[in-house]
């Protein structure tokens, strides 16, 4: 593959770096290209007024944590009082490790059973059809049973909220991996049927297994490549990513349990519930920033540089988005990308042809149960809050577009924090209402009506 050359040059004091990694079809859409390039904020990073902005952020994440040690220290807390978020989370992680590995051994036999489907299917021309038919069949019986599966593990062994994310999190990253190789390597299938004796390569086993562990989710026969391993780097990502761990811990420790623990145990006035939202909205933008910076560079880059995995463009910068439509483009472009190749593109080429509207439709919903999913298991009660704000207030939204202006900017940031201190606030009485145990009038319902609309507290009352 042609690798293109990044533009990394100063100019004016700004840094200018090259984004375009989409080739047109002659279909009206685009085609992901993969070469070599770092992430945004590696690339930024190099610059020194960048590089001091940075050296700030985290000689005051050490000062915060130092002095919540110290705090707890001498209070006769213990040290470990901060990372008893993180103690607890261990408490079951050997069934995620075996329920990975199991699911991660389905994840592999997926790969022999599209092989077995694309010889059986070059033996009788009459037997295409019964191929393809229990193919597509074995296919969506693996979706399913990778979803109940996970979901009966989670229930059975009532796994902790932090390891119930990490399973999640793998399974579905997985189901997309399975689903990216099989529809990018079935139309060789069809296409080899049709022009006789012509030869089917496919990937071998040992490059399925290299796709399913780069940080891609889209399929191609080849990706570049890096020369080598540079154990420094791997070391400042794994010190991070511990470092971010501890946040979350600290966090939920030191700031979001103290605000709401006491929801449940007495009565909550709504000016009361008010405040605490406005004290959630600057935590909550922290906690949007440091999972971004974990999920989105630390862990790809991390996996990118152990696969040699030459592309490192996994977000764009959306931090100086002024519209929904910007921000969703670039926040996550392992996911976006997914999306769009699989999804966005079948629906406006071949189930809708033509309705951009429709393609983008089905792709936010698909999208949005998805995120309904994980935060489902993950929290072990129903409260379809974001799936309700992604699929019509954002879907919505993302077809409003506003001009590139710092007031607009700063808007967009105060709303985003505005919108994750919402969702935090919410989830949050809703599980201590569950786990203080506040009884419900809702009956057989109560799995799926949130007990803070139906208990004493009620938040309408």
């Amino acid at each position: 593959m042609t690798e293109q050359k990044e533009n990394t040059q100063y100019a004016s004091n700004t840094l200018t770096y090259n984004y375009d990694d989409k080739l047109k079809e002659g279909t009206g859409t685009v085609t992901k290209v993969f070469f070599h390039r770092e992430s945004v904020l590696t690339f930024l990073f190099e610059n020194p007024h960048i590089k001091v902005i940075r050296h700030i952020a985290i000689v005051v994440y050490l000062v915060t944590c130092f002095n919540s040690l110290m705090k707890r220290y001498l209070g006769n807390e213990g040290i470990t009082a901060d990372f008893q978020y993180i103690i607890n989370n261990t408490r079951a992680f050997h069934i995620v490790i075996i329920s990975w590995v199991f699911i991660y051994s389905l994840t592999c036999s997926t790969y022999f059973c599209f092989l077995a489907w694309a010889r059986l299917r070059r033996l009788e021309s009459n037997t295409k059809k019964m191929c393809d038919v229990s193919g597509i069949i074995l296919l969506i019986c693996f979706y399913i049973s990778s979803f109940t599966f996970i979901r009966q593990v989670l229930t059975i062994f009532n796994i902790p909220m932090g390891t119930s994310l990490i399973i999640i999190a793998e399974q579905i990253r997985l189901l997309m991996k399975v689903h990216a190789f099989v529809r990018s390597n079935a139309p060789k299938v069809l296409q080899c049927n049709k022009i006789p004796n012509e030869m089917l390569v496919l990937p071998t086993f040992r490059y399925f297994v290299f796709f399913t562990w780069i940080p891609t989710l889209v399929y191609r026969d080849e990706y570049p490549r890096s020369t080598r391993i540079d154990w420094k780097r791997v070391t400042g990502y794994v010190l991070e990513i511990l470092a971010a761990f501890y946040f979350y811990s600290f966090f939920l420790e030191g700031f979001s349990m103290p605000l709401f623990q006491d929801f449940g145990k007495r009565s909550f006035s709504r000016s009361e519930l008010f405040l605490i939202f406005l004290q959630t909205i600057l935590p909550a933008g922290a906690f949007l920033v440091v999972s971004f910076y974990l999920v989105q560079h630390l862990i790809p880059n991390l996996s990118a540089e152990l696969s040699l995995f030459g592309d490192r463009m996994f977000y764009k910068d959306w931090w100086t988005a002024t519209d929904v439509a910007t921000y969703f483009r670039k926040w996550n472009l392992i996911v976006h990308d997914w999306l769009y190749a699989y999804v966005y593109k079948d629906c406006y080429e071949t189930l809708f042809p033509g309705n951009k509207n429709m393609a983008n439709l089905v792709t936010f919903f698909l999208s949005s149960i998805v995120h309904e999913w994980v935060v489902w298991n993950m929290l072990g009660y129903f409260m379809p809050i974001m799936s309700v704000m992604h699929f019509f207030l954002a879907a919505n939204l993302t077809l409003i577009k506003f001009p590139q202006r710092a007031l607009l900017n700063l808007l967009y940031w105060l709303f985003h924090g505005m919108g994750s201190a919402f969702l935090i606030t919410l989830y949050s009485l809703e599980f201590y209402a569950r786990s203080n145990g506040v009884p419900s009038t809702a009956g057989s319902y109560d799995f799926i009506i949130p007990r803070i609309l139906t208990c004493d507290y009620c938040l309408l009352k």
